[in-house]
């Protein structure tokens, strides 16, 4: 199988079997992924020789918030440790807030709005104020 191997790379007019051209095919692929690798290897060699260097930081500190956010963009496939999220504890509800609002053909951004004039026109404190209901008035006009 050497010898067709062979043969069959360096004459023109051989003919090549399944298996010779499936092995080719092979022995390429492995070699693209061998040159591959040995370019990540010295990739990651100069990278580690450059944030070893001493006198390239002295020179130029600016270089560490650089590095450090293009490492921080360029490392997304490691697992950082997940923080804990805070447990946050239900605050008790102000004095005198008590009940619920039904909004009628009015949005929660405008309800809000009115809350606050009539809080801020009466001069009593909104948690004070209890508000049943909030229509919308329509356009007799319509």
């Amino acid at each position: 199988m050497g010898m067709t191997l062979l043969s069959g790379i360096f004459a023109s007019d051989a003919k090549i079997s399944v298996v010779d051209s499936l092995l080719l095919a092979v022995i390429g692929i492995a070699i693209v992924f061998v040159v591959l690798i040995a370019l990540m290897l010295i990739v990651t060699l100069v990278g580690k020789a450059f944030d070893g260097s001493e006198k390239l930081r002295e020179q130029h500190p600016e270089w560490d918030e650089k590095i450090s956010s293009v490492k921080s963009k360029m490392c997304f496939w490691k697992k950082e440790k997940k923080e804990e999220p805070e447990v946050i504890e239900p605050q008790p509800l102000a004095s005198g807030a008590c009940g619920e609002l039904k909004l009628i053909n009015t949005e929660e951004r405008d309800a809000a709005m009115i809350m606050a004039i009539v809080a801020d026109s009466t001069g009593v404190p909104l948690n004070e104020l209890r508000f049943k209901s909030i229509k919308k008035a329509e356009d007799e006009e319509k």
